[in-house]
């Protein structure tokens, strides 16, 4: 992939980044390559960097974190947590909204980690129930309450410390 052309990307995610204002650069469009030929796959920033040192297109490591955050904020890729490796891994949004539950979270506005509630917890019950009353009294009905608390967790409060 070192050659002079950078790599296609398909119409509709090049419509994308013309609307979104970010320029369509060798290391952008080389990233993007990589989901749009691999539908399901979910990297961390690290297993990005590997495939793109392997593909003769390395990327610099701050570069490539800025690059992933960009094409986040104009949605044209997810990013979530996993738990258990306490890492970001990077997808399509359609593939991140399958894998998301609509169960009550709460994200931490530092680290932005979402963290699951449990679903059958009473508290975050009532104020779904709560909600969606409100909205039939406004003569609204609700399909679903996705519930989201913001603030900042335990990892990122005891960092501060």
């Amino acid at each position: 992939m070192t050659t002079d052309t950078p790599p296609e990307l398909l119409p509709e995610r090049a419509l994308r980044l013309r609307m979104a204002g970010l320029r369509r650069t060798r290391a952008l469009q080389a990233v993007l390559a990589l989901f749009d030929g691999a539908p399901g796959w979910s990297p961390t920033h690290a297993q990005l960097a590997e495939r793109l040192q392997a593909l003769g297109e390395p990327v610099n490591a701050v570069t490539l974190y800025r690059l992933l955050e960009r094409l986040v904020g104009a949605g044209l890729l997810a990013r979530r947590t996993s738990g258990a490796e306490r890492v970001w891994r990077f997808c399509m949004p359609a593939l991140a909204e399958a894998q998301s539950p609509h169960g009550p979270l709460f994200e931490c506005d530092a680290c932005q980690r979402q963290i699951p509630l449990p679903e059958d917890d009473p508290a975050a019950r009532a104020v779904a129930e709560a909600l969606r009353q409100t909205l039939a009294r406004q003569g609204h009905q609700a399909a679903r309450v996705d519930l989201a608390v913001h603030g900042t967790c335990a990892d990122c409060r005891e960092a501060d410390a």
